[in-house]
């Protein structure tokens, strides 16, 4: 389903949200509200990208609700799942990533601005302390849905240290030294 209105802005910038195999209806009702989208519109962004997931039926609630009031420019394009996320995360200019450590890695290594978001209705969320853990060295910076729009309208997710790049080497090292090849 998509959402557009005439542009007239010269900026023209995408945002990726993803939530994973779970529901996360929190940051789909979120991102698909009016002060979001209006937040969304006014930081020259021109096309929202959601994979929901698990959250269809809160995806297409959203999206039906805000067809009468919507009156930004933005576009917005949502999907379930697919096989590989990589394009949308490459054509993105900012990332709002569910805190599972495959997703936030894909994100790091585009060395695209990213924002995790804490699923806060998991138990047991290990991920938290991976999500935690990466914004102290400074690569992501983490939110809570109860912060994300402040966030998002304070800009302070630009000021990422690059992640660095993976040393291939390392396995190939460990794997010759427990065979005792050196």
């Amino acid at each position: 389903m998509e959402l557009m209105a005439n542009s007239n802005h010269n900026n023209n910038k995408t945002m990726f949200v993803t939530v994973g195999s779970t529901r996360f209806d929190q940051i789909i009702n979120l991102v698909i509200s009016l002060p979001f989208l209006d937040t969304l519109n006014s930081k020259g962004f021109r096309k929202l990208i959601i994979q929901y997931g698990k959250s269809v039926k809160i995806y297409h609630d959203a999206i039906h609700s805000i067809q009468s009031q919507q009156n930004n420019e933005i576009e917005i394009v949502g999907y379930d799942y697919k096989t590989s996320l990589d394009q949308d995360m490459v054509e993105s200019d900012l990332i709002i990533s569910h805190a599972g450590s495959g997703s936030i890695l894909e994100c790091l290594r585009l060395k695209k601005p990213l924002i995790v978001v804490i699923n806060e209705n998991l138990m047991g969320n290990h991920q938290v302390e991976l999500a935690i853990e990466l914004q102290n060295k400074g690569y992501l910076v983490c939110s809570f849905i109860s912060n994300l729009l402040e966030l998002f309208q304070s800009d302070k997710y630009f000021n990422s240290v690059s992640f660095p790049k993976s040393d291939e080497t390392i396995f190939i090292d460990i794997l010759n030294e427990e065979m005792g090849l050196y």
